[in-house]
């Protein structure tokens, strides 16, 4: 393939497959930003109480953590296009018969168990490596620009699931949405998205080849496994996903547990969605004309501010506004972060194995956070104590990514055959 190309010229030639990617990727969301639209008429028809309906969303967390490394390693013998095309059309026909349920509880857990397995084969693990395999100059923008798809669907999805449900019932708004939203994303997909290994088969050099035998540059699994760069970007990963689950699922209580109307607490929290977006953009377009540790320090340190801001020394409505958006801001350059800093200092060998991996931490932080800040809300009495251990904890995160050194250059065999 060509040597050297400029983040304009690998713009012009993939800007196709990003926006195909930025689609598929907003459909992987939907599932768990239209279940609270979906939650009112669900519980009227059946009966069903919040931690039933809200079960499905546990058991989809817990595959996607266990899944992810599996599905990885999958991504790297078999390149991303065929998995990802597989995957939103499964899922699909798995969104659209949730409005088949007849009120037993036993469908809706199988659906999500169906839902969860097949949602591994397009999640964020699988769009990041085909992205990253045909970026290299622009990858971190690039990366940037599909992962937004994720504050696409979380948009998107609970304004169109309301409006369906209102004109149709929630079962047609199931319908629509599984075979709209999802056929959409594949009329996109299947022109469009090529990633790497896709490319080399059908080009010149590689015609015929399957893309189990095309390689990439990068680490083994073993040396991945022995490299302290990738294990501290894991682990800051991890400690980020924990800290930032516990405090965003109950930021409208940090913030109204304060003296602030509910009504205004919620307003200040959504600034948090806002301030991510800002923060996946604003970091990927730096990330790839800044190297070094300044940049991903820099966006972890602005949430341990922000955590800070909102232990509760500070009087007025001022400080937690920018501690919101601080928190959300770091939220949203979080992944961008890992995701990108995993690339360069792994390479695209095994990149879907080790960002698998590296994402089922996350997962599992994710899990576990809102369950800790729970759980300090209730024996302190507050959310002081939370963030009191959230800015430390993000600090120390920050301070993982100091010193990783200047990105290694892997020997190149995109046109090599195993």
């Amino acid at each position: 393939m060509e040597q050297a190309l400029t983040a304009r010229t690998e713009w012009k030639r993939s800007w196709p497959t990003v926006l195909a990617a930025m689609i598929g990727m907003s459909f992987y969301s939907v599932i768990t930003f239209s279940l609270s639209t979906f939650m009112g008429p669900l519980e009227r028809e059946f009966g069903w109480s919040r931690t039933a309906l809200s079960s499905g969303l546990t058991i989809f967390a817990g595959i996607s953590m266990l899944g992810g490394p599996f599905v990885g390693a999958l991504l790297d013998r078999l390149g991303t296009r065929k998995i990802a095309i597989a995957g939103l059309a499964l899922c699909g026909c798995i969104f659209a018969a949730f409005g088949t349920l007849t009120g037993a509880l036993w469908q809706w857990i199988t659906l999500y168990v169906a839902y969860g397995l097949c949602a591994l084969l397009f999640k964020s693990t699988v769009w990041s490596a085909g992205i990253s395999s045909v970026f290299t100059q622009g990858r971190s923008l690039a990366l940037a620009v599909m992962l937004s798809g994720s504050a696409i669907g979380q948009t998107l999805a609970p304004m169109i699931a309301h409006a369906l449900i209102d004109a149709f019932g929630w079962r047609m708004a199931y319908v629509a949405m599984g075979l709209g939203w999802a056929g959409v994303s594949l009329l996109l997909v299947v022109p469009l998205y090529f990633d790497a290994k896709a490319r080399i088969a059908r080009g010149p050099a590689g015609d015929g080849v399957p893309a189990a035998k095309i390689v990439l540059p990068g680490l083994t699994i073993r040396e991945a496994s022995r490299d302290s760069r990738v294990i501290r970007i894991g682990v800051a990963a991890l400690l980020a996903s924990v800290v930032g689950s516990g405090v965003t699922v109950h930021l409208v209580r940090i913030v109204s547990e304060t003296g602030i109307p509910m009504n205004r607490a919620v307003e200040i929290a959504a600034l948090a969605g806002v301030a991510g977006l800002v923060g996946k953009l604003a970091v990927g377009w730096l990330l790839d004309k800044v190297q070094g540790s300044v940049l991903p320090f820099s966006g972890f340190a602005i949430g341990a501010f922000g955590h800070f801001l909102l232990i509760g020394l500070f009087e007025g409505i001022a400080p937690k506004i920018v501690g919101v958006m601080c928190v959300g801001f770091a939220g949203g350059a979080g992944l961008q972060i890992a995701t990108y800093l995993a690339s360069r200092y792994a390479g695209m060998r095994n990149f879907g194995a080790i960002l698998g991996t590296i994402s089922s931490a996350m997962m599992a932080g994710t899990a576990l956070g809102p369950l800790f800040a729970g759980m300090v809300h209730d024996a302190t009495g507050s959310y002081d104590m939370l963030e009191s251990i959230a800015a430390p904890v993000m600090l120390l995160a920050a301070f993982l990514f100091v010193g990783l050194g200047p990105y290694p250059v892997f020997r190149n065999p995109e046109d090599q055959v195993a």
